[in-house]
This record gives C-alpha cells, sequence and structure tokens, in this order.
C-alpha cells in the first residue's frame, strides 16, 4: 500500500477543532441578579478545572471525518499484481520495410538483412507460444494474428515487401499499448530495423509502452558510424507551363554523412535526358543546381532529376516530378468605360510573373450579355453600376457550367439591389475618412483557403469604401476592422463566385500600391479558372488524392493507374471512393469524376535519405518505459511486472469518499438529536 500525495496527511491536525468545541468550548450559562450573598456560605476553590468531554458519540464521528478527509487527500492505494495467465506471453516481431531499408551493403539490402533476422528470432521464441509478425512503415501492417504456427510465420516474414513510406516508431509504439491492454499479458518485442533517426515522433511519450512491454532492439546497418548517402532532397518546378522556354527548375543535392563531393545531375524529360550539370556538394552540406527551359509537349510529362551517387541507397537518387504544358486560359473582364484604372492594374498584376497562365479579353457589360462565355476561364465584373437584360442568366449558366466569377462592388455597384449571381442582397455602403487613421483594415480571415492565404501581409492596406453585402448563403472569408464582409464565396453548380466588395483601383483603396495586391489577382484567377482548389501535381507518397468533390458526383466512375500501369482501384472504389493514398513512389496516372485526366508524381519522403540511426540514449529510454511509467514504481514491482505481469495501481479514494459521506450523514443526525435535548423551551 501507498500514498500517491503523503504530504496531505498533515491535515490530521485539525482533530484538534473537535477537541477544541467538546472540551474547552462549554456553552456558558448567563449570570442572574441576586439581593444579596450575605447566606452564602464561603468556600475556597480550587484553581484547577475539571473537565471532560461531552457528547463522547458525535466527538468521535467528528474526528474520524477530519482524519477521513486527510487520508483521503493524501490519495492511498494498493498494488495488485495481474497473473501473466499462466506464464502467457506474446512474441511480436516487427519488421521495419520503410524507404531507407532499400539500402544496400554489398549483396543485400537492409530489408533482406532484417528479414534474416527476424527469421532467427523466430527460432529462438518458445514452442507453442503465440507470435505475431507486423511490418513498420508509415503505418503498421498485421502480415499475422496472434498464432502458434511456425510455417505461418515465416511465410509471413518472407512475404515482406519494401515501400516508399517514412518509418513511424510512434504507429509501433500505440499498437503495442493498445495490444498490451486487450491481451492483458506481457509481450515481447523485437523490434528489427535501421532504427533510423527520422522515425521519431514529435514527442518522446508517443514512444512510451505499457508495463509488462520487453522490447528489444536489433539495429540493421553499419555499426560505427552511419552509411553515406547523397539524394536528390527536393526539386521546385512548376506545375504547369505556358512557355517552354520560360520554364524554370532548380533541385537541390544532399549529402548525409558523406565527405564533399562532385556530383553531376542530370533533367529527364520523358525518359530522355535533356540537360546535365555539376554541382559540388559540400560535407554534410547541400547544394543547388538550376535549369532554365523545358521542351515539353503539350498535356502532361513525366519529368525526373537525377544524380550519379552510386552510393548504397540508389531510390533516392531520382526525384520524379510531373509537368503539364497548356495553352493560356483566358479572362474575361467586363467593363463599362466609365474608369480604365481597375483593368490597367488588374492586367499589369497577371503580367508580372511573365509566363502568364492567362490572357485577358475586355468587353462592355452589353457585348457580354450576348457573347458565349463558354470559351472563357474566369468573368471578372469591374464595379458595374447596372447589368444589361440576359447578362447575369448568361453569368449564372456559364457558372453553373463550371466557369468562375470575381465580381468587384464597389462605389457603383452600390445602386444594385443585389450582387450578380452570388445572390446577395446589398445593404449599403460603409465609409471612412480619408484623413487621420480614420479607415478600415482587414482584421479577420480564413486562413485555411488557398486565396486568402495570398492576403496574409496586409498591413498597410487601407479601405475607405465597401458595399455592405449580406451572407445569408455566401461563405465569408474576409472581414474589415469594422464587421463589413470584404471577401465572400459561393458555389454555383460546378463553379465559384467570389465577390470582392471594394474597387480594383484605388478610387475605394490603395490596395493596388500594395505588394500583396499582385499575388492576391494571381491567386484568384488561378483558383476560379481551375473550378477551386486544385489537385497538386506532386505530392508525398502516403498523400491523398482526391477523385470526386461533390455528393453529386456519387456513382461517377473514376480510374487510377499505378507507376506499373495496373489498376488500383476495384469497381466498387471507383464508383465511391472520395480520394486514394499514394501508395508507392512513381506516376499516377488518374481521371477524377470531373472527366479529368492529370498525371501525379509520388516521392517518398527524403528525411528517410539521412540513415543516421537513432542515439543509443533514446534507445535505451524507449527501452525503459515498458519497465514501469511511474517514476514512483520501485525495482522491485518493475521485477514483479516481467516475472508475474502487470502491476496495477488500485485506488482507495472512491471507498474512503463513500464511507466518508457515510460518516457525515451519521454525523448529522446525531448531532440534531442532541442539540434537539440540550435546547431550552422557550418562555411565554
Amino acid at each position: 500500500m501507498g500514498l500517491f500525495s503523503p504530504w496531505f496527511l498533515a491535515g490530521a491536525l485539525a482533530v484538534g477543532l473537535p477537541i477544541w468545541l467538546h472540551l474547552l468550548k462549554r456553552s456558558k450559562t448567563d449570570p442572574k441578579q441576586f439581593p444579596s450573598l450575605m447566606f452564602f456560605e464561603h468556600r475556597e476553590t480550587s484553581s484547577v478545572k475539571h473537565r471532560k468531554l461531552d457528547y463522547i458519540l458525535l466527538f468521535i464521528l467528528r474526528t474520524l471525518m477530519l482524519l477521513l478527509l486527510a487520508l483521503l487527500f493524501a490519495h492511498p492505494y494498493f498494488r495488485r499484481s495481474t497473473p501473466a495467465n499462466k506464464g502467457e506471453r506474446i512474441t511480436v516481431i516487427a519488421v521495419d520495410r520503410s524507404f531507407s531499408m532499400r539500402a544496400s551493403s554489398g549483396a543485400s539490402t537492409r530489408l533482406d538483412q532484417a528479414k534474416a533476422e527476424a527469421l532467427s528470432v523466430l527460432n529462438s521464441v518458445p514452442a507453442n507460444t503465440k507470435a505475431q509478425v507486423v511490418a513498420l512503415s508509415g503505418k503498421l501492417e498485421a502480415m499475422t494474428q496472434q498464432v502458434t504456427d511456425v510455417g505461418q510465420l515465416r511465410a509471413a516474414i518472407n512475404a515482406i515487401q519494401p515501400s516508399d513510406s517514412r518509418a513511424s516508431y510512434g504507429e509501433l509504439a500505440r499498437y503495442l499499448r493498445t495490444l498490451r491492454d486487450s491481451a492483458g499479458v506481457p509481450i515481447d518485442v523485437h523490434l528489427i530495423s535501421d532504427l533510423q533517426k527520422s522515425g521519431m515522433p514529435p514527442g518522446f511519450n508517443d514512444l512510451r509502452l505499457q508495463p509488462g512491454t520487453n522490447l528489444t532492439l536489433h539495429p540493421i546497418g553499419p555499426k560505427d558510424k552511419p552509411q553515406p548517402n547523397w539524394a536528390v532532397e527536393s526539386v521546385n518546378a512548376p506545375a504547369r507551363i505556358y512557355d517552354n522556354k520560360k520554364a524554370h527548375i532548380s533541385a537541390t543535392i544532399a549529402g548525409f554523412n558523406a565527405p564533399a563531393s562532385t556530383r553531376t545531375v542530370s533533367l529527364v524529360l520523358n525518359g530522355k535526358t535533356v540537360a546535365s550539370k555539376s554541382v559540388q556538394v559540400p560535407e554534410n552540406g547541400r547544394g543547388t543546381v538550376e535549369f532554365v527551359g523545358l521542351e515539353a509537349s503539350f498535356g502532361f510529362n513525366k519529368c525526373e532529376v537525377r544524380i550519379d551517387s552510386a552510393d548504397g541507397l540508389a531510390a533516392d537518387d531520382r526525384y520524379p516530378f510531373a509537368v503539364e504544358h497548356a495553352d493560356s486560359k483566358k479572362i474575361l473582364f467586363v467593363d463599362d468605360g466609365r474608369r480604365p484604372n481597375p483593368q490597367k492594374f488588374f492586367r499589369a498584376a497577371l503580367e508580372s510573373s511573365g509566363d502568364t497562365e492567362f490572357a485577358m479579353d475586355v468587353l462592355s457589360p452589353p457585348a457580354a450579355a450576348g457573347s458565349t462565355l463558354n470559351g472563357y476561364s474566369v468573368v471578372v465584373l469591374s464595379d458595374l453600376g447596372s447589368l444589361p437584360g440576359g447578362l447575369e442568366a448568361n453569368l449564372q449558366k456559364f457558372v453553373s457550367a463550371g466557369g468562375g466569377l470575381f465580381e468587384s462592388l464597389g462605389v457603383n455597384s452600390i445602386s444594385m439591389a443585389k450582387a450578380p449571381v452570388l445572390d446577395e442582397a446589398i445593404l449599403g455602403s460603409a465609409y471612412a475618412q480619408k484623413t487621420g487613421d480614420r479607415f478600415y483594415s482587414v482584421a479577420e480571415m480564413d486562413q485555411t483557403h488557398p486565396v486568402v492565404k495570398s492576403l496574409e501581409h496586409m498591413d498597410g492596406v487601407e479601405f475607405f469604401q465597401a458595399a455592405m453585402v449580406a451572407s445569408t448563403k455566401a461563405n465569408v472569408l474576409a472581414r474589415l476592422s469594422d464587421g463589413t464582409p470584404l471577401l465572400l464565396e459561393k458555389r454555383v453548380g460546378e463553379g465559384y463566385v467570389l465577390a470582392f466588395t471594394s474597387s480594383l483601383d484605388q478610387a475605394s483603396n490603395n490596395f493596388p500600391y500594395k505588394p500583396v495586391y499582385v499575388p492576391f489577382v494571381e491567386e484568384v484567377v488561378r483558383y476560379l479558372g481551375r473550378g477551386g482548389a486544385g489537385q497538386p501535381a506532386n505530392m508525398p507518397v502516403d498523400g491523398f488524392v482526391e477523385l470526386r468533390s461533390g455528393t453529386g458526383q456519387q456513382g461517377v466512375t473514376t480510374e487510377v493507374l499505378d507507376p506499373d500501369g495496373q489498376r488500383v482501384l476495384t469497381l466498387d472504389e471507383a464508383a465511391t471512393a472520395r480520394n486514394f493514398a499514394l501508395s508507392r513512389e512513381g506516376f499516377f496516372e488518374v481521371k477524377n469524376a470531373a472527366g479529368r485526366r492529370s498525371i501525379i508524381a509520388a516521392v517518398a519522403d527524403r528525411r528517410e535519405s539521412d540513415l543516421t540511426p537513432l542515439p543509443e540514449e533514446s534507445q535505451k529510454l524507449w527501452i525503459a518505459t515498458g519497465a514501469s511509467n511511474d517514476p514512483g514504481v520501485q525495482t522491485a514491482q518493475t521485477a514483479a511486472t516481467k516475472v508475474d505481469g502487470a502491476v496495477n495501481q488500485i485506488s482507495l479514494a472512491p471507498y474512503l469518499l463513500v464511507l466518508l459521506l457515510l460518516l457525515a450523514l451519521a454525523e448529522s443526525v446525531i448531532a440534531n438529536r442532541y442539540l434537539r435535548s440540550s435546547a431550552q423551551p422557550l418562555e411565554s
């Protein structure tokens, strides 16, 4: 038996309170007047007062209550050993199959060595002992259940294949905690891995093991120093290009535990090397190489950056990425011609990047009302005072079919009853003074939205006027300091509407003069022109690709081909799955529910390229967590855990609390009876 908080026992000194109440705090009688003391006999009185306890039973109850309360705060417990089910144990053999296990030393890879070590561990497992084989990477895969069939366990070990995921020791620890709780027997765990430092979770507490979990580590790889490795760590390339000569690609080459060297870097386009350069990589450092121009064909292109490292991990000597060569998309800027500045600022922002994705046409409102908008990706309405007949219906049809509409609601738009297509009422205008500090600034932003991310640096942007637009149906993405919505979004059919409640020129704000204006315009047209948040063309392994975005797309068949050209979705998954995980490195061909075909390059996490193992101190700390999770538990308890099973600490607090409540009830009843019997009747 023990106490979690023994210092609370000092509260037992409070037992002096009932002693004072029952022994010293005697009730006093009121003095009564008497005419004369002459008839009273004179007698010496003792200087010692003889006192005795009053109401013994009540005193005992009150003393016990205080002692029990102090004991309750001290939180007593007793230890109880859970028998290990008559010596029953479970052996778990965990084999690391992460990306780094592809590294070789000699003729065999680290995974081959790990599987051989796992078979050796299996041979040492006592007969009729339950064992399980699990494969560790980004997630844990149980290759078998807890069985005693050695043949099944051996076949499971041989069946483990390498993966391109990053190892996660936190996933293994989480599984072992769950297994220990559910099985209720001691677990012997054998982790066979290169014990990469990159597999550590963010917090060491995630590695915590339950008492009774005996972890044994089997390191794979060089014992003296980490194996040197060069890798293509990252590639920065555009997902889409519109002018081959302006394409810009940069690659970072890293040397992990490696000496200084010169590496040859090659750019590969659709299986053909199109450029090569040399780069100096310092010792344990990084070098950068750049390529300008990419003669990509129209459509999707499979590209790679390769190096000639000749090290043990050849899988990270190449970095795949996909590039789409597309024609520029067309934007229609609808302007009534009364103020030329919005058009001038908007066009300058689009053309600032050089290799622009969009080309802009300008039409008047009457011309746009009679035009076919199918050839445009985005339509921009620049603060129109009114819409000619047929224009809103034309815009409604355009957006419903998947187009994007961006409307500026400046001073002229206040006269309209509602925002076009957005279908929200315009309630009036919010004005601020242009003198002094009396202006509006951006106060609230939804940072999860792709467009709003471009508004991160809004310091110094001043708004003097904004339309007050209701937000009963649309989502508010940004608000001004007075609460007026600044940017609203609404989905209409397959397309989106974005409403900006100020002007696109300097008439109502100083936004066009600030650096944030250009990325804002670029992101708006990019977001609307691609039908919302676009799917990245290059993603990490274990990332998820979205196949369908709305409930209306259920039942529409999708298709996914892996790097080997094999379909990875069943018929049911192709009709219902919302997304799928990129399970390996390479190029995946995807057709989503909207009918768009794309190529997505999956890249293994390059943290796996650093083959530095866990420090020995960390390994020992991890092993020690399986012995005890409470630093106050003594060595005897740890020994008992290993022999008899788990040692549980059973709290006595619930029982003491019930007993305290019963004593309080008894004290109340007895005190009430004593007080009633001693009360004097009232005189009439």
